[in-house]
């Protein structure tokens, strides 16, 4: 049995979980440095801090994906253990919800659900899985079917099966990494109700997230780490929302996050859709002229993502066209986007934009072949040159070159992402949800890189579902729904989140 803790208020009771002096050095680079964490059941426990300070590398010691090279873990009643692995974790009953999604596309929801359910030459329950699948779903997400292939679901669904999978394991101790970045206001709510049972049943709950609005909604206890250290823990209520974010950027961001909105552009169109048409969208008109910031808002399945997927290539033209520079050009795959200076900054950046078991450098590489390789040679020096100048530009951390993207956190591997298109000299820039997953520290740089891209003389096109950032840097907003671009807006003062929020549900047509 853990020694108790007295909580305020005179309770004690004993932590489910106890991490001690955890440390974890990546190529030299400090992750950890000595972090303390306990877990009481019945308590969501928020984790808080910038991209890089080693909240998803705790949880992932906690998971068993990867090892500590100092600290002990504790588990009640068990005493110390050792979590060799995944399957650990979850004999141990502890769960994971990560950032990224594992799932395998090829299987359905059900199997997804139970994956790893069976051993060996024993037949798979099918019926027994999907009624128990349909149980879980039916709180958390009854419109899902069962037997849904995995590839057929957008983002949104994809996590809820994410979700599904580890409550099906019953785990005493669930870590949600970022769970809501890509699920509308009324999945977020269902996804908020489950952990709240999960809570009154006793469950210690993890809960990974840079948006302060959910932290206050949900959690009961923060700990807030930066650059590998924790530097406040207690009760979310002893903290205003100003404090947690000098806390967790180690700095004042009032400045830089209210900045005021951008001068109107009015120059020459560097991207024009006219009339464009594919599977998912119908009859899109749209400029982007030099210099602009043109924003995308709609709710998850509108059609935002798939108008930047017709402009690069990968969902074929039914009708219309795309002009680059005042000329017409055929995108019928994304080499010819890229060869007409067209980048695109994909949601999903696992499934699209990284390859994890590679490095910085090599991942930086990819899609500038050309710059760096000669007759099939690479040309390594060159390359290590330019990937260190945008890890320092762009504060990658940790700041090797040499580490795996698997090791460096969601924001992190935006960054190296970014860093690619910058090389390649792009400038048509097509970003969706550019800051999921970003902490409020990073938001501010990643926030003043896109300023200076367009200062540059860049054309930005920009899907994001959280009102506040596109009414802070766009110059004009459009709403899409129903696969249909229904208006655009200029951002002048005179428009707020509740004009946005009214213009998507129709209420008004300004």
């Amino acid at each position: 049995m853990l020694t108790g803790i007295t909580r305020e208020g005179g309770e004690s009771r004993p932590p489910l979980l106890l991490m001690t002096g955890i440390a974890k050095r990546f190529a030299g680079v400090h992750a950890l440095k000595g972090v303390d964490l306990s877990l009481r059941g019945g308590e969501v426990h928020a984790l808080l801090g910038e991209n890089g300070a080693g909240k998803s590398t705790l949880v992932k010691i906690m998971f068993g994906i990867i090892q500590p090279d100092e600290g002990r873990i504790a588990l009640d009643p068990l005493g110390t253990v050792r979590i060799d692995g995944p399957r650990d974790a979850l004999a141990m009953g502890i769960g994971l919800v990560s950032q990224e999604l594992s799932l395998v596309p090829q299987l359905d929801v059900a199997q997804n659900i139970f994956l790893g359910r069976t051993r060996g030459l024993r037949l798979v329950p099918r019926g027994d899985f999907r009624r128990q699948a349909r149980k879980i779903l039916d709180d958390l997400a009854p419109h899902l079917k069962t037997d849904t292939p995995v590839s057929a679901l957008g983002m949104a669904d994809r996590q809820l099966v994410e979700i599904s999978r580890t409550l099906a394991r019953g785990g005493r101790i669930v870590a949600f990494d970022e769970p809501t970045s890509s699920l509308t206001p009324a999945e977020q709510e269902s996804l908020f109700a489950v952990i709240r049972r999960l809570k009154a049943a006793g469950k210690a709950i993890v809960y990974i997230s840079h948006r302060m609005n959910e932290i206050r909604v949900i959690a009961d206890r923060v700990t807030i780490l930066r650059d590998g250290e924790v530097v406040a823990s207690g009760l979310i209520g002893g903290y205003s929302e100003a404090r947690l974010n000098e806390l967790v950027a180690g700095r004042e961001l009032s400045r830089e996050m209210g900045a005021d909105k951008p001068a109107p552009v009015r120059t020459a169109a560097v991207l024009e859709l006219r009339k464009l048409s594919t599977a998912r969208v119908h009859e899109i008109d749209l400029e982007v002229g030099a210099g602009e910031i043109v924003g995308l808002s709609g709710l998850v399945g509108s059609g935002r993502s798939a108008i930047l997927r017709g402009c690069f290539g990968i969902d074929a033209l039914t009708g219309g066209e795309i002009n680059v520079g005042g000329k017409a050009v055929r995108l019928e795959k994304p080499a010819d986007a890229m060869t007409c200076g067209v980048a695109l900054i994909p949601e999903d950046r696992r499934g699209h934009a990284i390859v994890p078991m590679m490095d910085v450098e090599r991942n930086f590489g990819l899609g500038n072949h050309d710059r760096f390789a000669s007759f099939g040679v690479i040309k390594g020096s060159e390359r290590r040159r330019s990937a260190r100048r945008y890890v320092d530009e762009l504060r990658i951390r940790p700041p090797s070159i040499a580490t795996e993207m698997r090791n460096l956190s969601g924001g992190n591997q935006q960054k190296v992402v970014i860093a690619r298109w910058l090389a390649t000299g792009a400038r048509i820039f097509l970003f969706d949800e550019p800051t999921r997953g970003i902490d409020v520290g990073a938001k501010a740089e990643i926030y003043a890189l896109l300023r200076r891209l367009a200062a540059d003389g860049a054309a930005l096109l920009v899907v994001s579902s959280e009102l506040p950032e596109l009414l802070l840097i766009c110059h004009r907003i459009g709403i899409v729904s129903g696969g249909r671009l229904r208006t655009m807006v200029e951002n002048d003062a005179n428009l707020t989140e509740a004009k946005l929020i009214a213009l998507a549900a129709g209420e008004d047509k300004l």
